[in-house]
């Protein structure tokens, strides 16, 4: 870890001076690396891959990476004491930088047994899948009030939708799901998920279908439209790492079972998506 060069030159300053009650803040302790060559490619170092174009899992924000993947891997890297470094990698590239060693582990892989060929799933640390979201079903902290929603308002699905005017993103998943239930020119269709949030603030439809992360992620500069419920069930997303890299699958699977269960993981969701429930996955895969 890099010591804070600023820090040790005002220390130095004032010890030069004698300057009685100059301190400054205290150093970060030294990574003592937990694991090392060959597990890992480079010693003190744990590069993952990430897509930095599709945020909020990953992207920048002001000249730095940020999301929910760059979190989680920060996370992981601290606890087995690596420094983390990030490398550019988009999904359908995952199994050939993991085969030539561009990387240790890729963030945001989604688990499928049929698809898992060139790279072995570790871990989950969030599921995703498309959803509904709608005016009204913005959730609260407020005890009475969450009752009274949970009284009135039902839970939005595919079979109970009913004549409800729907808005997505053209292209997305949600549409496509959508389109093919309903059939052609049944989703009014918006350029961005930005824009059909939009649509559904103005009401110019009554329900959105979107990726239920990136929904809530976006969500958050809009009042009074929450997550209402899913369309499809969600899939764990998670670590993975090539097939032959059993000690390090092993390392980062005990790693994200401690960042679980001291809260970790479940903190970095909140931040990112606030309190968009847990999603109901497919039977034999849950969050």
């Amino acid at each position: 870890m890099r010591l804070y060069t600023g820090i040790l030159l005002a220390v130095a300053l004032c010890c030069a001076l004698a300057i009685a009650g100059c301190a400054g803040e205290p150093e970060e302790a030294a990574l003592v690396p937990q694991i090392e060559p060959p597990t890992i490619a480079e010693a003190g170092i744990l590069r993952v891959g990430v897509d930095l174009e599709y945020p909020p899992f990953a992207g920048t924000d002001k000249g730095r990476e940020a999301g929910i993947d760059i979190d989680v891997a920060s996370a992981i890297a601290q606890e087995l004491g690596l420094e983390l470094k990030t490398v550019q990698v988009s999904a359908s590239d995952v199994t050939t930088a993991l085969a030539e060693g561009d990387i240790d582990m890729m963030m945001s892989v989604p688990f499928d047994p049929d698809s898992m060929m060139g790279a072995s799933f570790v871990g989950s640390y969030i599921s995703d899948g498309a959803a509904f979201f709608a005016p009204g079903y913005e959730t609260t902290s407020s005890v009475e009030a969450t009752n009274v929603a949970e009284s009135v308002l039902e839970t939005i699905t595919i079979s109970t939708v009913g004549s409800r005017s729907i808005g997505a993103q053209q292209g997305s998943v949600a549409y496509w799901l959508l389109s093919y239930e309903f059939g052609d020119g049944a989703v009014t269709t918006y350029p961005t998920l930005r824009a059909a949030f939009e649509g559904l603030k103005a009401g110019e439809v009554e329900v959105v279908g979107a990726d239920a992360v990136v929904g809530a992620y976006i969500l958050r500069d809009f009042s009074g439209i929450g997550f209402a419920g899913q369309i499809e069930p969600a899939t764990q997303l998670g670590v993975a790492v090539a097939p032959e890299a059993s000690e390090l699958e092993q390392v980062v699977r005990d790693t994200l079972d401690v960042l679980a269960a001291n809260g970790v993981l479940d903190t970095i969701r909140v931040k990112w998506v606030g309190d968009l429930p847990p999603l109901e996955a497919a039977v034999g895969d849950a969050e």
